[in-house]
């Protein structure tokens, strides 16, 4: 097992979810290895129980399986193309990658990728059948990947997805990758503070599902780097979750923008995922400011959440997954960029694969 450790805080400001302003910093790993490490049954059943009542930063300092960065980069070696064809997806859990992988191939608009950043996908989770969907996924794909543990789950999820798929946990991951055709360099994590409200939702007004999916570990950024004639840096990243988290986004942002300015050396970016986000929100202020127009690489006229609705799919309530490219150009044509909805077969009889649709836009290397 391959093992390379480097560990590093920026500080900066974040929030409390208690409403307390106080300085706290992200944690910066990039520990690589081959194949990630479990947390025995026993150890997570320690830190649910909590008996010595320590935080959940305390908690989260005795899991640095979480830290480490699982990394393929076996993929067939492929020279780097003019045009690139991005893609971005919260799967929600990964359990239908059989499918999601057979409707990127099959669509016009997503056929043979170079990069696909991905969002809520699990590894060892009874929700989607213990499967590594990462890996899986990307071997579909041939593909090179690297995983990233979000969340260390204690529950089987959220409370329909407990009762829908009984059973335990092999490994209970759940977290973000990016998928690459080109080989993956330059890997971090950016771990962002503020686990507390996934840990012990009752003290800050979650809801009861909410509460029932506890967790450690937390929100984070995946940053690697392809090399294609000069380096460009990918960035995958899932911001925190619902309306009244808008502060909490804006700081995660500022924290990713800050790792950018540096670490990025001036390299043309690629980032994306769920930001959960409308364009209007404030955290956009600083992602313009950045350099990134996301007018120019989303079509975010409509919406990105899909549901169903009297039997039938509807795509486009909130435009809150993106694709933020800067210092590469944004090909405009009938695909590019685009939503498509995550289902398969594509149309209204198909199975939704996801409650998120994919998002997906061309890009073209200036200097090739």
């Amino acid at each position: 097992m391959e093992r390379r450790t480097f560990l590093a805080a920026a500080a900066l400001p974040f929030w409390s979810v208690t409403q307390e302003r106080k300085a706290a910093t992200p944690k910066r790993t990039s520990r690589v290895v081959n194949q990630l490490r479990p947390v025995s049954q026993q150890r997570r059943a320690t830190l649910e129980r909590n008996g010595e009542n320590r935080t959940p930063v305390e908690l989260n300092q005795r899991i640095p399986e979480i830290d480490d960065l699982e990394v393929f980069n076996g993929a067939a070696s492929t020279s780097a193309r003019k045009t690139l064809r991005l893609i971005a997806w919260n799967t929600e859990r990964g359990r239908h990658w059989r499918e999601g992988a057979r409707l990127i191939q099959e669509t016009p608009a997503l056929r043979d990728p170079d990069i696909v950043l991905l969002g809520e996908m699990d590894l060892g989770m009874a929700r989607s059948s213990n499967e590594h969907t990462t890996r899986e996924m990307a071997a579909a794909l041939r593909m090179n990947y690297v995983y990233g543990v979000e969340f260390l789950e204690f529950t089987g999820g959220e409370l329909q997805e407990r009762e829908q798929y009984p059973g335990q946990n092999e490994w209970g991951y759940h977290g973000n990758a990016i998928l690459s055709r080109y080989p993956l360099r330059n890997l971090r994590m950016l771990r962002f503070p503020g686990i507390e409200k996934w840990y012990d939702g009752k003290s800050y007004g979650a809801s009861e599902s909410e509460l029932l999916q506890k967790r450690l570990g937390g929100r984070m950024a995946i940053f690697a780097t392809v090399r294609l004639g000069r380096d460009v840096t990918i960035i995958s990243t899932h911001l925190e979750s619902s309306s009244r988290d808008s502060t909490a986004r804006k700081l995660q942002m500022e924290m990713v923008l800050a790792e950018l300015r540096a670490h990025g050396k001036g390299a043309p970016v690629i980032l994306g995922g769920d930001l959960n986000g409308v364009p209007s929100e404030p955290m956009f202020e600083g992602v313009r400011a950045a350099g990134f127009r996301l007018e120019d690489s989303n079509e975010a006229t409509d919406g990105t959440l899909q549901r169903v609705v009297d039997g039938k799919i509807v795509v486009g309530e909130k435009y809150i997954d993106y694709l933020l490219i800067r210092g590469l150009r944004v090909v405009r044509d009938a695909t590019s960029p685009k939503v498509i909805p995550a289902v398969y077969p594509p149309g209204e009889n198909g199975k939704l694969l996801a409650d998120h649709a994919i998002v997906t836009a061309k890009v073209e290397l200036p200097w090739l």
